[in-house]
């Protein structure tokens, strides 16, 4: 290979690839921003979340253990940037979707610490592979979560549910990897990127093939206004609905009283008995005109 040819795959290649990775990172952003600023989920899945977060700690593990700067480059973002949308969309979440959002998080994150034990002890020898091969788990979960939602697309023919950012620069970054990983013969680093790309490929054609239509959103979350405030998004809580106006007669009155009696005024009074006049109430009486 010429020296132009080792710059490209030496470093070309994999520093296009880590800001690829960043960038997907940033993929969801805007949605999660425009969700924090309407209080409300809308379109959002937010069950990838957790799994992106969680795999890049994986990642950032496997390139410690590798000494891998590129990698560990490219996944430091989607730690921080997946922490910051799980709990974006925790505290939209209703509360089964809280729910599976603590499960996820708590559990994956579990895992990765167990399977970090485990390699620096009972599998010490083959502690690269390991962790590859869970960071591999946890990737196919990641660049398939986005096709959780296929199903609707279908049956909609809106892909509204699909994170366009997310899809395309998803092709591109699988691409800039495989190709680094086929030059250092990284099989743990090939694999997960090639499914990556396809995947993305399919995504694309969804979304050429379903274009994207808003639709009133279907994820309102009924969490304590006052909980969605104080506890993730910094908002204020939402005032209190007013309270019901009293019923009103076709000129502005109560509505009249049984049969012979007028409408009286607000503020009291009986309908007198003979001709439609208003009396003023007894103490005590209720008003519009309730009383005997």
């Amino acid at each position: 290979m010429t020296a132009a040819d080792l710059f490209i795959m030496n470093v070309a290649a994999p520093t296009a690839g880590a800001m690829f990775s960043a960038s997907l990172a940033l993929g969801p952003m805007g949605a999660v921003l425009e969700a924090r600023g309407k209080s409300d989920l809308g379109e959002v899945n937010p069950d990838v979340f957790p799994v992106l977060m969680v795999n890049c700690m994986a990642w950032v593990v496997y390139s410690a253990v590798i000494s891998n700067s590129f990698i560990f480059a490219g996944n430091i973002p989607g730690v921080v940037l997946g922490l910051f949308y799980t709990l974006s969309t925790y505290g939209l979440s209703a509360g089964p979707g809280r729910l599976k959002i603590e499960k996820v998080a708590l559990g994956l994150s579990t895992l990765l610490i167990l399977t970090c034990f485990a390699t620096t002890t009972v599998w010490k020898a083959r502690q690269a592979s390991v962790l590859g091969l869970f960071a591999n788990v946890v990737v196919f979960v990641v660049f398939s979560s986005p096709l959780t939602t296929l199903a609707e697309v279908l049956r909609t023919r809106n892909s509204a549910s699909i994170n366009r950012p997310f899809g395309i620069i998803q092709v591109l970054n699988c691409v800039t990897w495989v190709a680094y990983s086929l030059y250092i013969s990284d099989t743990y680093l090939l694999v997960p990127n090639l499914f990556g790309l396809v995947l993305g490929l399919v995504q694309c054609a969804l979304m050429v093939w379903f274009p994207a239509r808003k639709t009133p959103s279907m994820k309102q979350s009924d969490s304590d206004p006052s909980l969605l405030s104080n506890d993730v998004l910094g908002g204020s809580p939402s005032s209190s609905s007013p309270e019901p106006e009293p019923p009103v007669g076709p000129w502005g009155s109560p509505p009249a009283g049984p049969a012979g009696r007028g409408a009286c005024p607000p503020g009291g009074g009986v309908s007198s008995a003979g001709g439609g006049g208003c009396e003023e109430a007894p103490s005590g009486a209720p008003p519009y005109g309730t009383g005997v």
